[in-house]
């Protein structure tokens, strides 16, 4: 009987010490706390992203194509807009966006530029921009076409092994 208590007061203490390192304030630091703290967007006053067109379509496109669009945007909302990262759903889509606050009421664009390399038929691709907007993050997207085999003379230099 003895064990037993002596056993159970054991458990309990471990159980109380060990929770007591891991509570969540615990687990970062002053700095941390005020930068988390600042990214609380209040959905009255917060700066919203409106593209002119979240959507493109390049259409059909030549095998390795490189081209462009730029996709414009207005900051419909009543604090500046931040954009702090954009990327691509894969290395083939590269963005460029503003670093710049956008106030309120103003627009701008963001530019991507999209490699199509050996893709082969029909693609989707997207840009995820991280803002201070109240969903935190944005994407516009595009999609394009291109031939599901490669050129003739690409053909041929492979085959000539060039």
């Amino acid at each position: 009987m003895k064990k037993t208590i002596f056993g159970v007061g054991m458990m309990v203490l471990l159980a109380l010490t060990s929770c007591e390192k891991d509570k969540a304030s615990n687990l970062f630091t002053d700095a941390e706390k005020q930068q988390q703290a600042e990214a609380v967007v209040d959905p009255e006053t917060a700066a919203q992203l409106a593209f002119a067109e979240a959507n493109f379509d390049f259409g059909n496109l030549p095998s390795g194509a490189k081209v462009e669009h730029y996709y414009k945007f207005t900051n419909t909302g009543k604090s500046p807009l931040i954009i702090k990262d954009a990327k691509g759903s894969c290395g083939c889509t590269v963005p460029e966006w503003p670093k710049e606050p956008i106030a309120p009421g103003a627009s701008d664009s963001i530019k991507i530029e999209y490699n199509a390399g050996s893709q082969k038929g029909k693609q989707h691709k997207t840009v995820t921009l991280t803002t201070n907007t109240v969903k935190g993050k944005e994407v516009c997207s595009f999609t394009a076409t291109l031939p599901n085999e490669a050129p003739a003379e690409d053909k041929m230099k492979a085959l000539q092994g060039s």
